[in-house]
C-alpha cells in the first residue's frame, strides 16, 4: 500500500496523512508515502493505481475550499473521499544549531504571513522559500526555520519556540481519497456526525433550479455547511453546485435525494465522506 500527498515531504498534508494513515512511518523509508507536485499527479496515482490512496487538502479557513482538489474529483468519477481530518494549523520555529545566534527568519510568504507578531518581536529580517517545509529542511547556520510540527523530527530540527501562529484558530480539512464508491455511513441523516459532499450537475440553467434543489435538503431536515460553484468544463454558461452537508447518510438516503434531484432537473454524484469541523485533530 502507498499514500501520495500533495508534497514536498514535511507539509501540512504530510502531516494529515499520518494523522489518516498512523500506521505508516512518517520517514516513509520504504516507500509508504510519497510526495506528489500537484493535486493532479496524487489524484492520476491513484486513477492509475500506481497509489492506493492520495491526502489532499480541501477546505481551510483562511482561503476556503481548495479548488485543484474538487476539480480533480469531479473530472475522475472513479474516485471519491473515504475519509477526512480536519488539523489545526499551527507553524513551530526551528533551527539547526541552537548555539548559533539567530539572524534571519525563514518560511514560505504565507507562513512568514501568518506568524508576524512573533518574528516582529525579535527584529529578525525575513527570507522566503519556496514551501514552510522546504524552509525547515534546508536550513543554515543561524537561521529559523518556520513550518509544520512535523518538520522536527523530519530533519532532526531543534525547536526555537512552538505555536507562533498570530491565528490560533486556523484549520484545513485534508481528504483521504481512494479508487471506488463512497462508502456507506450506516443510518440517517442527522443520526451520526459524518458528512457528504456532492456535486450536482443541471441538466441546463433555468431560473429557480438551485432554490428547488436545496429544497430536498430542507425537507429532509439536512443541514447544508457550505455551497461552492464550479464550472462545468466545456460547457459554457453550465456549473456543478458542490454540497457540503452535515449528517450521517445512509446508501438509501443518498439514493432518494439523487432521485429528486433527477426528477428537478439535475444528476448528482457523492464525492465523499468529510468530517465535521468538530473532529479536529489534535497537534502531534
Amino acid at each position: 500500500m502507498s499514500v501520495t500527498y500533495l508534497g514536498p515531504s514535511g507539509t501540512f498534508t504530510h502531516q494529515a496523512a499520518v494523522a489518516l494513515r498512523p500506521d505508516l512511518r512518517v520517514d516513509a523509508g520504504a516507500g509508504d508515502l510519497v510526495p506528489a507536485t500537484s493535486a493532479a499527479d496524487a489524484l492520476a496515482a491513484v486513477e492509475s493505481g500506481a497509489a492506493t490512496y492520495a491526502v489532499l487538502p480541501i477546505d481551510n479557513s483562511v482561503n476556503g475550499v481548495v479548488v485543484p482538489t474538487l476539480d480533480g474529483l469531479l473530472l475522475r468519477p472513479a474516485l471519491s473521499i473515504v475519509d477526512s481530518v480536519v488539523l489545526p494549523i499551527s507553524f513551530d520555529a526551528y533551527t539547526r544549531d541552537p548555539t548559533i545566534e539567530p539572524h534571519v527568519v525563514v518560511s514560505h510568504p504565507h507562513g512568514l504571513a501568518q506568524c508576524r507578531t512573533w518574528i516582529e518581536a525579535r527584529g529578525l529580517p525575513t527570507r522566503e522559500a519556496s514551501s514552510t517545509a522546504a524552509a525547515c529542511r534546508d536550513l543554515g547556520p543561524g537561521e529559523i526555520g518556520i513550518g509544520p510540527r512535523i518538520c522536527g523530527s523530519l530533519y532532526d530540527l531543534h525547536a526555537v519556540a512552538e505555536a507562533v501562529e498570530d491565528n490560533a484558530a486556523a484549520y484545513t480539512q485534508f481528504a483521504l481519497v481512494s479508487a471506488g464508491p463512497v462508502p456507506d455511513a450506516g443510518p440517517g441523516p442527522g443520526a451520526g456526525d459524518d458528512g457528504l459532499l456532492v456535486g450536482l450537475f443541471p441538466d441546463a440553467n433555468v431560473p429557480g433550479l438551485l432554490r428547488r434543489l436545496l429544497g430536498v435538503l430542507e425537507d429532509r431536515g439536512v443541514n447544508m455547511t457550505n455551497l461552492v460553484t464550479r464550472p462545468v468544463p466545456a460547457t459554457p454558461g453550465i456549473f456543478v453546485f458542490l454540497l457540503f452537508l452535515s449528517g450521517s447518510f445512509s446508501a438509501d438516503d443518498v439514493e432518494e435525494m439523487r432521485a429528486e434531484w433527477a426528477h428537478l432537473g439535475a444528476s448528482a454524484r457523492p464525492l465523499g465522506r468529510i468530517s465535521p469541523l468538530a473532529r479536529m485533530a489534535a497537534r502531534p
